[in-house]
């Protein structure tokens, strides 16, 4: 099993969106998420920030430095 989620793993590293999003968040150093509303959105940049989605909806939001959660998939 652990073989798969390596491989798995490695694979994911490969897609441009992945790639993306890692660079992005290592500019802002260590992050905290929270569960929100799914809300539609696609996977990419967008205004402030990046969105990485599952079946076209996010569920998780980055808690911002101050402690809230602002709006979710703002283009």
């Amino acid at each position: 099993m652990i073989f798969f989620i390596t491989i798995y793993s490695i694979l994911a590293l490969e897609e441009p969106h992945i790639k993306d999003y890692l660079i992005e968040a290592s500019k802002s150093g260590p992050a905290k998420y929270n569960f929100v509303k799914p809300v539609n959105c696609s996977t990419g940049k967008l205004k402030n920030t990046y969105a990485l989605t599952q079946n076209g909806k996010i569920i998780l939001k980055q808690v911002s430095a101050d402690g809230t959660i602002g709006p979710v998939c703002i283009r």
